[in-house]
């Protein structure tokens, strides 16, 4: 497997140098201050009861996964903050055509820390719409297996540029908000195959309440090369590419489901979410994808959060809710995935 293109490198490189910003995953456009941040932690049920040979369906056994992900964002200065992700992931696959050559395939479930992700934000504008671009990386903990149904992850490096643009409503419909990312996944070539991604969230909710709120999510992907897996299954894959089928399948996804937040005080929320395949090409397919978990903010009490618009001027009770739902937005990782 050879590293990403240096030119692709030096490029993103010369672009963080100007947007600097986030993670490899899902984080949000609202940055905290400088000196604050939040430590999330988030367990996800994933269940797979087929698989996709290119955009057909197929029963080759079902594969359970647990991911215990630790979230922790801290604001460097009140534009830039850093990200850094830490999934545990432990999966079991049972079914009749278990990967040939691999012992993970044994209806056990195996665990193991999969691929750290970092990343940089840097928040453009809060007028308006808050846009905040980003800049993150994912690069496996340690030479993990890739081979197999139950298999942790890819164990493949990647290079992230992409945008978060969110907006709360204040007027019109207060309460509304809306939170999205586009980004571009330039991803570690596998024997010369280049499988690079596009990917893509949207996150449409309400606050019912001051203090909780209900959304709709969808996510995607669509990667730019790699191989279909063909109908007649592994058998029927080029032999070089046996061993390396599952990182090397142009997976296309589009997934969608709803969630909600709760935040319990001023720094502490809970958050869950369900979500499950509407349409894709090769891989897995996912059947359920529910996340649980909590976040705290360890921020001091920023002037944000006490004062309104003016001078000093005391927060009204209105500007107090503000701060207090942009907070809780920014803390929840609902669609941040480990895998």
């Amino acid at each position: 497997m050879s590293v990403v293109r240096m030119h692709v490198v030096s490029a993103a490189l010369a672009l963080s140098g100007l947007l600097i910003s986030a993670p490899a995953a899902f984080a949000q456009a609202w940055v905290p201050d400088r000196g604050e941040g939040a430590v999330s932690l988030s367990v996800q049920d994933i269940n797979v009861k087929k698989h996709l040979a290119a955009g057909t369906m197929r029963d080759s056994g079902h594969i359970n996964t647990i991911v215990v992900l630790t979230d922790v964002t801290y604001g460097l200065t009140d534009k830039v903050a850093v990200d850094l992700a830490v999934p545990v992931v432990s999966s079991a696959y049972s079914g009749l055509k278990p990967h040939p050559g691999t012992d993970i395939d044994n209806s056990h479930f195996h665990t193991s820390l999969t691929d750290l992700r970092f990343s940089v934000r840097y928040n453009v504008t809060r007028k308006g719409a808050v846009i905040t671009p980003y800049v993150g990386s994912i690069v496996p903990s340690h030479a993990y297996p890739y081979y197999g149904h139950a298999a942790a992850g890819e164990r493949l490096r990647e290079l992230q540029v992409g945008a978060f643009i969110a907006k709360l409503f204040t007027s019109g419909v207060p309460g509304m908000f809306v939170s999205s990312r586009v980004a571009y996944g330039f991803v570690e070539k596998v024997q010369d195959i280049s499988h690079n991604k596009s990917m893509g969230d949207l996150e449409l909710g309400y606050f019912v309440s001051r203090s909780f709120r209900a959304f709709g999510m969808v996510n995607g992907a669509y990667t730019h090369g790699g191989i279909d897996f063909p109908l007649g299954g592994l058998a029927a894959v080029e032999p070089r590419y046996q061993p390396v089928h599952d990182i090397v399948q142009q997976v296309n996804y589009l997934h969608a489901g709803g969630g909600f937040a709760y935040s319990i005080s001023d720094s502490v929320d809970v958050f869950g979410s369900f979500s499950r395949l509407v349409a894709g090409r090769n891989g897995h397919a996912l059947n359920r994808g529910i996340t649980m978990g909590a976040s705290w903010n360890f921020s001091r009490q920023s002037a944000r959060h006490t004062t309104a618009a003016g001078t000093g001027a005391p927060a009204s009770e209105y500007a107090r809710t503000v701060a207090r739902r942009e907070g809780s937005l920014a803390r929840c990782v609902c669609q941040k995935s480990g895998t």
